[in-house]
C-alpha cells in the first residue's frame, strides 16, 4: 500500500528528479531511477520528449551543462489527472552554467520557471511521468536565447 501523497513529499519527489537531472545520467540510469516508462517532458503547446528515446534526446540537448541548481520555491496547486494521476503546478528557481570552447569564460543562464508535473503510483512507488514547462520568467539574456523557441526544443 502506497502511504498518502502529502504536499511536502510530492515536493519531494519532485525535487529528486531535479536532483538525478543535475547529476548528467544516462537516460536509462534517470528512467529506473525516477521516471515512468511513458515520461514526457517539453513544453505546453510546444516541444515535447517521451519515453526513453524522448529522454535520450532531451538530455543530449543539456549536454555540456555543469554547475546546476533547480530548486522548487512553490507549489501553486495539485489535483487529480483523470488516469488517476497526481498533477502539480509548481514555480522554481534555475541556474545552470555551460562552457563552450573557445570561450575564456562559462555561460550562466538563469530564471525562473512554471511547470506542469504528473507523478504516479507505479506498484508502490511515487515516480515523475511528466515535467512539462508552463512558462519562464526573469530570464537573464542566456536563457533568453536558451528557450526562445518551444515548440523546436532547446536551442543550443
Amino acid at each position: 500500500m502506497v502511504p498518502s501523497l502529502t504536499d511536502a513529499r510530492l515536493i519531494d519527489i519532485l525535487q529528486n528528479y531535479l536532483r538525478v537531472l543535475q547529476g548528467n545520467p544516462h537516460a536509462e540510469e534517470m528512467m529506473a531511477a525516477v521516471l515512468t516508462e511513458d515520461f514526457a517532458t517539453g513544453f505546453v503547446g510546444g516541444f515535447t520528449w517521451s519515453g526513453i528515446d524522448g529522454l535520450r534526446d532531451f538530455l543530449s540537448q543539456r549536454e555540456g551543462f555543469f554547475d546546476e541548481l533547480h530548486k522548487i520555491e512553490e507549489l501553486c496547486e495539485r489535483g487529480a489527472a483523470k488516469n488517476g494521476d497526481v498533477e502539480a503546478r509548481t514555480r522554481l528557481r534555475f541556474f545552470l552554467r555551460r562552457w563552450q570552447s573557445p570561450s575564456p569564460v562559462s555561460e550562466e543562464f538563469t530564471g525562473a520557471c512554471f511547470h506542469l508535473w504528473r507523478v504516479r503510483d507505479d506498484d508502490g512507488e511515487w515516480r515523475v511521468a511528466a515535467q512539462m514547462v508552463e512558462r519562464f520568467e526573469d530570464l537573464n539574456d542566456n536563457a533568453e536565447r536558451l528557450f526562445a523557441t518551444p515548440d523546436a526544443g532547446l536551442n543550443n
